[in-house]
């Protein structure tokens, strides 16, 4: 594995290519400020880019809309929609989803049980979203919004503490900070297998053009 940053991680986001992290540096006056960094998972190479491109990748088109009403639009989660329109999940709690113009069209308190949901993602129909404290993966209809069904519970030990949910060739990857697992998941049978384990907590995984990347908790790595 190859290791792409090991400072102080807020976020990892991916696109076509690759993925874009947020990271806090020392500017030349030792303060602290963010970085924006990408990293071409075809290529092995690392692309300067500006905050915009991070917002426009993580929001789509109306980035700028959407960026400027949301509280922090580092540390929240987004994810784009079958019918295009951009889901935010904030830290408070909240879901608000956008119009392609960026303007809010729900906002609303989300939660599974009384308990914060962590990442989110579309697939077909459904959003798929990740309950660290419940241990769960819930399915909820993409148009009601209503939960469909659970995977796992907070009894269970299917996913320890599941931080984030992609969506890759048709097959969901859950990562788990509690125990460094990262789940594959059919999202027709429901089947959960280990795709791959790690020993410390893992935070986010993509997979672009047959290469993988995972955020752990000592940074960033490529895997080739």
């Amino acid at each position: 594995m190859q290791n792409l940053s090991n400072g102080k991680i807020l976020d990892l986001i991916s696109y076509s290519e690759g993925i874009i992290f947020v990271e806090i540096v020392k500017s030349p006056t030792g303060e602290n400020k963010l970085a924006y960094r990408s990293f071409n998972m075809k290529t092995g190479q690392f692309i300067p880019i500006t905050m915009g491109v991070y917002l426009i990748n993580k929001f789509g088109p109306s980035f700028e809309a959407i960026s400027k009403k949301l509280t922090n639009f580092v540390l929240c989660d987004a994810f784009i929609l079958s019918d295009r329109r951009c889901f935010v999940l904030s830290p408070e709690g909240e879901a608000i989803i956008f119009s392609t113009e960026g303007n809010i069209i729900y906002h609303n308190e989300f939660l599974y049980h009384d308990n914060f949901l962590r990442s989110g993602v579309n697939a077909d129909k459904y959003i798929w979203c990740t309950v660290p404290k419940e241990n769960s993966l819930v399915q909820y209809d993409a148009a009601t919004l209503k939960v469909h069904l659970r995977i796992g519970s907070a009894e269970a030990d299917t996913f320890s503490v599941p931080y984030a949910v992609s969506y890759i060739d048709d097959k969901l990857y859950v990562t788990n900070a509690g125990n460094g697992v990262i789940n594959e998941i059919d999202p027709n049978t429901y089947a959960v297998a280990t795709h791959k384990q790690f020993n410390e907590p893992v935070y986010k995984y993509f997979k672009i053009a047959d290469k993988e990347c995972v955020w752990l908790k000592s940074g960033i790595y490529y895997i080739d």
